[in-house]
Formats: structure tokens, C-alpha cells, sequence
């Protein structure tokens, strides 16, 4: 349950209306905060709070100034107890709260296959828009083992919804070239060697990546095979294939085997790509580094290669500084050997 409010969002979810704050008239001031407490709890989450801790604070004081009553009017009121039972029933009867029959139960599988499945929600975002759906439509929520059944039912249809949208969209051809990745072609299933890793980076591992590309590319899924699908339930398609093997994808039935691989394909195809722009620049960065290791070995031989180059550096510059005019044969050569600089020379060329 939400434990911080703000003013304005205890306003918006917690106001009492006037028709709720009669319901308060005679009864004690533990009463008419118990009674108003597990109203509003009511209308907020579809549900009665079994404590007072399940009620933030906030609430419970924001609720208290509405009905003129101390907020600690609420200590020792038993939300279970004989009291709180008989608050329950006004409540219901205030509300107009119907039964969870047949009818409201298919309401209920019909608005989560529709609307709060296919967002992919998170147990707690589910959670708390079931407990909408109840107060919307002024249900009694069932208990939490048939509420749970109900939910699982739900997620099991909707999965097999989407592997038949998926199914459905598949040609004839390409049913057949899945099937193809799980079949044994002498060195294993194709399907098991597309869902290896790189591994060492190379030129073989280069290689390999760009057949596996290819391989994938070979069955010709359409672009928008997987269109209407969220990606998060696309992602738990794609994690419940890849912890199988071949031999367990042949087991299933073909419309949701064919659909599980072809859920798997398409977005293996976008990982083998990465991999391979991975593997390019870890191999240009290996030529890269090689290559600079060269040229500065090179460059230390050359300097190694003549004796005494501070000397002769020296002598260069001081000939240069006191003729910046004059001719190289002339000024440079007279300080230093023309054959000083022949090794140098050749070894440049070379």
C-alpha cells in the first residue's frame, strides 16, 4: 500500500462525499472513524483493511479532520472484529457492491486479455489495477487463492494468444526454414550453434558471426511479424526459447514451436549484428595498436642507429644558427660528415 500522500493526491482519493459522512451519524467517534476509514479504503483499493497499519497516517488523519474526530479516535478499533464486520456490510450495501459471479468473473477475463495483459504490467502495477477494476465496477473481490487462478488462467491465454497472432503471420516457406534450424544437419542443429557466443575475437569468430547472420536472414521473417507485440512480453519469449534445447523446441506442437523461434529469431538477429560491430572494432583496435607498437620500434632503431646524435644535433643546430643563409654543403657538412647521414638516409628508404 502507499504510505506517503500528498495534499493534494489525499484530496482527489480520500475526500468523503456528504452522502458518506451521514452514514457516520450515531455512532461513537471510533465508530464514525473506523466506519469511514474502511469506506474509503474500500473505494480505493476494492478491498477492506484487515489493521490499522494497512491505512498510511496521512490518510487516516486527513480522514479524521473530514468527520470532526481526534485521529487517534482510531486506536483500538478492531477492523475484524464484530464492529468492523457490521461497518463492512454498511459499506457494501452504501456502495452497491455486487457479487463476484459468473458474469462479473468473464467481465473480468475479458478486461484483462483486452487491456491489463498485453501492457506486460508488474506484479505490483497489475495488482493495483485489479484492485481499480474491482472498485470501478463495484465488485466484491474474491478471495486471494480463486483471485490468483483467475490471473493465471488469464496470463495463459493471453501467451497463447500471442503465439497464435505470431503463428498466424508465418508463410508456408517460413515454417519450413524453422524447422530447418532444428533439425541435425551432421554438425548439430543450426538452432544451437546461432545461439553460441562469439568467443574469441578473431577472424574465425568473424567469420562464423557473419554465417550466423546470414542463416538467420535465410528464413525471411517480414519486418512486422512481431508487430502489436510488447517488447517486455517479447523479451519472455525470447528468455523461455533460449533455456530450451533443439530436442525440447521439437516437442511442442507446431504453432507454438514455429512461433517461439520465429519470436527468437527476430531479435537474435539485432544481437548477432552488435556482435559483429563488437568484433570489428576490437579487431581494428588490435591493427591500430600493432601498428603504432611498429612504427615506434621503428622509430627507436633509427635513433639508435647513430652514435653520438646529441653531439651531432648540436653541432647542426650551431652551424645553422650562425649561417640560416647559407648553403647545406657549406654550413652543415664542414661540422658534420656527409656520410654521417648516408645510413640514415638508406635506412629511411628502405
Amino acid at each position: 500500500m502507499k504510505r506517503l500522500w500528498s495534499t493534494q493526491e489525499l484530496t482527489e482519493h480520500w475526500a468523503l462525499l456528504p452522502a458518506d459522512l451521514a452514514l457516520t451519524i450515531g455512532h461513537t467517534d471510533q465508530g464514525k472513524l473506523g466506519l469511514a476509514c474502511q469506506l474509503a479504503f474500500w473505494r480505493e483499493y476494492a478491498r477492506f483493511p484487515e489493521l490499522e497499519a494497512d491505512l498510511a497516517p496521512a490518510v487516516v488523519e486527513h480522514l479524521a479532520a473530514q468527520i470532526g474526530v481526534p485521529v487517534d479516535a482510531i486506536e483500538g478499533y478492531d477492523f475484524a472484529g464484530r464492529s468492523g464486520r457490521r461497518h463492512r456490510r454498511v459499506v457494501l450495501d452504501h456502495l452497491a457492491v455486487g457479487a463476484f459471479d459468473d458474469a462479473a468473473e468473464a467481465a473480468l477475463r475479458a478486461w484483462l486479455l483486452a487491456e491489463a495483459l498485453p501492457g506486460e504490467p508488474r506484479s505490483q502495477a497489475l495488482e493495483e489495477a485489479v484492485s481499480g477494476w474491482f472498485a470501478r465496477e463495484k465488485v466484491i473481490r474474491p478471495g486471494a487463492y480463486r483471485l490468483d487462478r483467475i490471473l493465471c488462467s488469464a496470463r495463459a491465454a493471453h501467451d497463447h494468444a500471442v503465439l497464435a497472432t505470431v503463428d498466424g503471420r508465418l508463410t508456408p516457406a517460413m515454417r519450413g526454414r524453422l524447422d530447418v534450424l532444428l533439425a541435425d544437419d551432421g554438425d548439430g542443429a543450426p538452432y544451437t550453434r546461432l545461439s553460441a557466443d562469439p568467443g574469441k575475437v578473431g577472424l574465425d569468430s568473424l567469420l562464423a558471426e557473419i554465417d550466423k547472420l546470414a542463416r538467420i536472414r535465410a528464413v525471411g521473417l517480414p519486418p512486422d511479424l512481431l508487430a502489436g507485440v510488447h517488447p517486455d512480453t517479447l523479451k519472455r519469449f525470447c528468455r523461455r526459447t533460449a533455456v530450451e534445447t533443439a530436442w525440447e523446441l521439437r516437442r511442442h506442437p507446431a504453432r507454438i514451436r514455429l512461433a517461439l523461434l520465429a519470436m527468437w529469431c527476430a531479435p537474435r538477429e539485432a544481437e548477432i549484428v552488435d556482435g559483429l560491430i563488437e568484433i570489428l572494432i576490437q579487431i581494428t583496435h588490435r591493427i591500430t595498436v600493432k601498428a603504432e607498437r611498429k612504427v615506434v620500434a621503428e622509430l627507436i632503431e633509427e635513433a639508435k642507429f647513430v652514435r653520438g646524435k646529441a653531439g651531432i644535433l648540436f653541432k647542426v643546430a650551431s652551424a645553422v644558427t650562425t649561417a640560416p643563409d647559407g648553403v647545406v654543403r657549406e654550413v652543415i657538412f664542414p661540422v658534420v660528415d656527409e656520410r654521417v647521414f648516408r645510413p640514415w638516409s638508406r635506412r629511411r628508404s628502405a
